[in-house]
């Protein structure tokens, strides 16, 4: 395609895209503040009986935290903030830490042996059955370091992370299919793989000047949750979104590309009018597989990589720098809103399917063809500055966020969607206005990126506050905003100010996943005929330590070390009583682990400064706590002698 913006017009663009967040934010500020001020059905009694919020809130909030390298956790209606859920950065509150043999695992790049404790939380995709939350693990992907985390819902905590090879991060896009059996993640920032890809994709690539080429990851899904790196589809494109379809898109893996121009600078990525929506065939790319069109690398030897030019693949124009690509419910639509742009594309699979079949091309580029968007679109719609990303409800109506409008639009859809609303004669068209505080980032309605949207709320998560909340620093908090949907005009219910930097979120049913989650881990039982012990290894000048881990006390309270040794310890809680936590902070050290009620953690460090060292616990776990503690006591090696060892009494 040839450009039709001038550099020039490109940087003004920016300028005003800018400015026009300050501006509108600011101007409009006064204005919606006293427009969102309606009374809401929400009701907080006072003064507040117990379990209110336990009885009351109807959906958990799983919001991704950016660069604060895991979830948060919140409730609503209440919007009361629950907990973090830290998954790729270590994290001392919620006892994440690398001198847990396990967790240090999971972090450390197992093709470099690196330890990476830094990390950048994108876009959580929940565990589906039918395309419908099933409550039993959020997925989520860091950005920065290419790998994919699973939590599990019956702890909260993070059961696995799945690095992704031949990548060296920059992925953004991530989606979990209906069945939770595939998931996608997509390569933003373009690569200079290896030689073995670099052949097989036949494309010219200069180190240094590019233009370079990505592709997207398939991750297997077993049905315990255990993933596994499956296929890679690599081309000439970046990709941003990624949707897999479901009900009449089903089969069908969706992506968007910003950088069409495959520029290497914000201005490059300007010089077309348009960019591209992406429909890759799945069955194709498992053909591909399976008549062995793939190469592998070094680094991953069990991942096949596919060429683009051997699957089968479609490309239609869309407005300018995309950046949301959202599913209907049926699976029908396809949302797409360019960000330069005011405009939000709906694309229509079965209108994308028939020009397939009649070959409604207008044309095609790198040997993929592009199918006329004026064929396959239902609607083009212009509807505000800064389009974001777009959410549905159940009732027929879509929701598009608006980064530079501050706001949100809801718009009733068309086709199917007119029997659940009615609404004719406002098919593609705004029938409410949601103001916000402002610059909308992303929104959730919860079940709104699944085949049966759950509805009734929308949160607005918007990436600036400016005077919402008291004041700061000059670095504040985000802002989320809850408003009920089941009514027009939309109400505003609630705002609260969370850190660090939510990219997307699910809200999910709390009858999902109350019933599901553990009161106390069952390790400590199965480990129950571990006494308390200490052994010391000469030869690999380690102490093994099984320790008690009970109110008010540890079992050693006393642990001699020569210095310089390792110390393996494996700390056992003998709790049983919900919400009863320890931990073992060892002062000096850079040691300190959190036990929940019944679980066995492992800790391993380097006893290399001598002297007395005291180990206690972290949480304020019964009236005792001040006096739960221990003693570390680490002697040179030119004193130490066998007879210095911690001797336990007989059981």
């Amino acid at each position: 395609m040839k450009a039709l913006i001038s550099p020039k017009l490109v940087a003004a663009l920016l300028l005003g895209l800018l400015a026009g967040t300050v501006v509108f934010g600011f101007l409009l500020g006064p204005v919606v503040q006293g427009a969102a001020t309606s009374p809401s059905q929400y009701q907080r009694p006072y003064p507040m009986p117990n379990q209110f919020y336990k009885q009351t809130e109807e959906f958990y909030v799983f919001a991704s935290g950016g660069q604060q390298g895991g979830m948060y956790v919140y409730g609503v209606p209440s919007m009361k903030y629950l907990s973090e859920i830290p998954i790729f950065v270590e994290d001392q509150a919620w006892g994440w830490v690398a001198e847990d043999p396990k967790i240090r695992q999971m972090l450390t790049n197992p093709w470099t042996g690196e330890l990476i404790t830094r990390g950048d939380t994108h876009h959580p995709s929940a565990s589906k059955t039918n395309g419908v939350y099933d409550g039993r693990w959020v997925f989520v992907n860091d950005k920065q370091h290419a790998r994919i985390g699973r939590v599990d819902l019956d702890t909260f905590r993070t059961g696995q992370i799945l690095w992704i090879p031949n990548t060296t991060g920059g992925v953004h896009g991530f989606n979990v299919g209906p069945d939770t059996k595939l998931a996608v993640q997509n390569f933003e920032h373009e690569q200079y793989p290896e030689k073995a890809i670099r052949d097989h994709l036949g494309l010219a690539i200069d180190p240094i000047k590019g233009p370079y080429v990505a592709g997207v990851a398939g991750i297997r899904i077993a049905d315990d949750g255990t993933m596994s790196n499956g296929w890679q589809v690599w081309g000439p494109w970046q990709f941003d979104m990624a949707r897999i379809g479901w009900g009449d898109s089903s089969g069908w893996l969706m992506t968007t590309a910003y950088n069409t121009e495959r520029a290497t600078d914000a201005v490059g990525m300007f010089q077309r009018d348009q960019d591209y929506l992406f429909f890759w065939n799945l069955a194709s790319i498992e053909k591909a597989i399976a008549d062995k069109k793939y190469v592998t690398t070094e680094q991953a030897p069990d991942v096949p990589v596919v060429s683009w030019k051997d699957v089968e693949v479609y490309v239609t124009p869309i407005p300018l720098n995309p950046h949301g690509l959202d599913i209907s419910p049926t699976g029908k639509y396809f949302l797409t809103s360019g960000k330069a742009t005011t405009l939000i594309a709906a694309v229509d699979i079965e209108k994308v399917l028939l020009a397939i079949k009649d070959q409604k091309v207008i044309g095609e580029e790198f040997g993929v063809k592009i199918l006329d968007p004026d064929f396959v679109r239902a609607a083009t719609m212009d509807l505000g500055m800064g389009p974001t990303h777009i959410e549905f409800d159940d009732k027929g109506y879509a929701y598009v966020g608006f980064f530079v409008d501050s706001d949100i639009k809801k718009v009733a859809l068309g086709g199917p969607y007119v029997k659940l609303h009615g609404q004719q004669d406002k098919v593609w068209k705004v029938v409410d206005v949601l103001p916000a505080h402002y610059s909308v980032g992303h929104l959730v309605v919860p079940g709104g990126d699944t085949a049966k949207p759950y509805g009734k709320y929308i949160i607005s998560m918007n990436k600036l506050t400016k005077d919402t909340f008291l004041n700061h620093g000059p670095l504040e908090s985000e802002n989320h905003e809850l408003f009920t949907i089941g009514q027009t005009p939309a109400k505003l219910v609630d705002q609260m100010p969370l850190g660090p930097e939510t990219h997307y979120s699910q809200a999910i049913p709390v009858s999902l996943i109350q019933g599901k989650t553990k009161h106390s881990y069952s390790e400590a039982a199965a480990a129950v005929g571990q006494q308390p012990s200490v052994e010391y290894d000469y030869a690999a000048k380690e102490v093994r330590v099984t320790m008690s881990v009970v109110r008010s006390f540890f079992t050693p309270g006393i642990l001699t070390v020569p210095q310089g040794w390792m110390v393996k310890a494996k700390l056992i809680s003998g709790e049983t009583a919900m919400d009863i936590s320890h931990g073992f902070a060892l002062d000096s050290y850079n040691v300190s682990v959190s036990l929940d009620p019944g679980e066995v953690r492992d800790i391993e460090f380097v006893a290399d400064k001598a002297g007395v060292h005291w180990y206690y616990c972290i949480w304020f776990c019964s009236e005792l706590h001040m006096e739960m503690r221990g003693r570390m006591v680490v002697i040179p090696q030119s004193e130490w002698t066998p007879d210095k060892e911690t001797k336990l009494p007989s059981a």
